[in-house]
């Protein structure tokens, strides 16, 4: 997974490829497949990668991805909030009062 492109995309990609091998009657442990999607997120999740690695109870597939792309959502909310403190911020202009 990278950053550029959108997480849910990705998780839809994923998730066809799961898919895929349940057709090709190729079982995996549930475990296994929430540890891959897990570590495949993007490096700028290392944060948040290191907080599912250590929650006590196992997330199911479908709560994991809702988890990811609530996450997602908030991430990208901060982001347009920030960027916009910061417009505001430049298009600040102080001037001497007389």
């Amino acid at each position: 997974m990278v950053d550029n492109k959108d997480i849910k995309t990705q998780i839809n990609e994923y998730h066809r490829l799961l898919e895929d091998m349940k057709a090709k009657n190729i079982k995996l442990p549930k475990g296994f497949v929430n540890g891959i999607l897990i570590e495949k997120l993007p490096n700028s999740w290392s944060d948040y990668k290191q907080q599912l690695k250590h929650k006590h109870r196992q997330l199911s597939l479908i709560n994991l991805i809702t988890h990811i792309i609530i996450v997602d959502t908030n991430r990208k909310e901060l982001q347009a909030t920030r960027k916009k403190k910061m417009t505001i911020k430049a298009n600040l202009v102080e001037g001497n009062s007389h």
